[in-house]
C-alpha cells in the first residue's frame, strides 16, 4: 500500500543530549513544506516496525539519532530495497558524516536534492543470524573503548570515545585471534582489529583515511601488541589518520575476514559496530552486497 506521506521521520529519544521537544521541533522545521509524518519511537522493534512498513509503502525514511539508531534503520533500508537518510542527533554521528551530513541543514540539503548514493557498509555474519556496521566492526580496544563510552555521560565526539580508549588503558589488553584472510590463515596477538566500511569511527577519529581506496574490497586495520605509551602515540595519531604508517599497524584490503577468538577472555570476544554490541566472536565480515540507497546532499 502506497502512502501519501512521501517522508517519514523516525526520531530516537535517547540519542544526544536533546530534549524530545527541542528534536520535534527541529525535525518540524526540516519537514516544513514536505509530506511528512514524524514519530517519536519508543522502542527498537517498533522502530524497525515503522521502518520497513513506511519503506515497502514507498516512504523515504530519516533516521533522526545516532550511528547504532540509523543502523537499524539502514537495516531495513538494505532488506526491503527503500531509502532512508539521516539526521545526525547522537553523540557520535560517524555514519552521517561519510555520506556527507554533518547538520541539520546537510539533511534539508538531502530532501531538496533529491540525490540517492549506493553507502558502504559492513556485513556482520554470526553462527546463526547476522547484522550490519554502516562504519566498521571490529574487536579488541575498539569494542572496549565502544563498550565504555556507552556508559560515559555527557561527553560525546571524538573526546568520548578518547577518554573511553585511556580508561581502557588501565588494564591494557592485547587478545589472540586466527584470522581468516580471503583463504590465507594467520593468528595473531592484535591490540585492535577493524573491518571498515567508511574512514570515521568514534565520533570522528580517522581511523580508516583510506577505506575507500579499493572500491570493491573491504579495508582491514589492525594493530600488534603494544605497551601503553605506543598505544597513547597511536591513538593520538588515529585522531588525524596518521596511524597507518606505524610499524605495529596493518593496512590491508580483502573481500572476507573471518575472526576466530584464542583468548579466554571477555573483552576479547566482544564484537562491536557503530558503537553498539552486534554479537560475540566468531564471526565472518564482508563488504555488504545488497545495496543501500541513502538520500545525500549533492557535492
Amino acid at each position: 500500500m502506497t502512502s501519501d506521506k512521501k517522508y517519514l521521520f523516525l526520531i530516537n529519544p535517547h540519542s544526544g543530549k536533546l530534549s524530545i521537544p527541542r528534536k520535534e521541533k527541529l525535525v518540524s522545521e526540516i519537514a516544513h513544506s514536505t509530506k511528512s509524518q514524524i514519530c517519536v519511537t519508543q522502542s527498537e522493534v517498533q522502530a524497525k516496525q515503522l521502518a520497513r512498513d513506511g519503506m515497502l509503502a514507498g516512504q523515504i525514511v530519516i533516521a533522526c539519532g545516532g550511528d547504532g539508531f540509523h543502523n537499524i534503520i539502514a537495516q531495513q533500508a538494505v532488506e526491503t530495497g527503500g531509502v532512508m537518510s539521516v539526521l545526525p542527533l547522537g553523540r557520535g554521528n560517524d555514519f552521517a558524516k561519510s555520506v556527507g551530513i554533518h547538520s541539520f541543514k546537510d539533511t534539508k540539503r538531502a530532501i531538496t536534492d533529491r540525490n540517492i548514493c549506493n553507502a558502504r557498509y559492513i556485513s556482520v555474519e554470526f553462527e546463526d543470524y547476522s547484522r550490519i556496521s554502516l562504519t566498521c566492526a571490529g574487536v579488541g580496544l575498539l569494542s572496549e573503548a565502544a563498550d565504555r563510552a556507552s556508559k560515559l555521560p555527557v561527553l560525546q565526539g571524538k573526546l568520548l570515545y578518547c577518554v573511553a580508549a585511556l580508561l581502557s588503558f588501565i588494564n591494557l589488553n592485547s587478545h589472540k585471534y586466527n584470522l581468516m584472510l580471503d583463504g590465507s590463515s594467520v593468528q595473531e596477538e592484535l591490540l585492535i582489529f577493524a573491518g571498515a566500511a567508511s574512514e570515521y569511527t568514534g565520533g570522528g577519529i580517522f581511523i580508516a583515511p583510506e577505506a575507500r581506496k579499493i572500491p570493491n574490497r573491504m579495508n582491514v586495520l589492525f594493530a600488534k601488541s603494544v605497551n601503553r605509551r605506543a598505544a597513547l602515540l597511536l591513538l593520538g595519531k588515529a585522531l588525524f589518520g596518521r596511524h597507518l604508517s606505524h610499524e605495529k599497524v596493518t593496512n590491508s584490503y580483502f573481500s572476507r575476514c573471518r575472526i576466530e577468538n584464542k583468548t579466554d577472555n571477555y573483552w576479547s570476544s566482544l564484537v562491536y559496530g557503530d558503537g553498539e554490541f552486534l554479537g560475540a566472536l566468531p564471526t565472518t565480515l564482508s563488504l555488504g552486497d545488497r545495496p543501500l540507497n541513502v538520500l545525500v546532499p549533492k557535492g
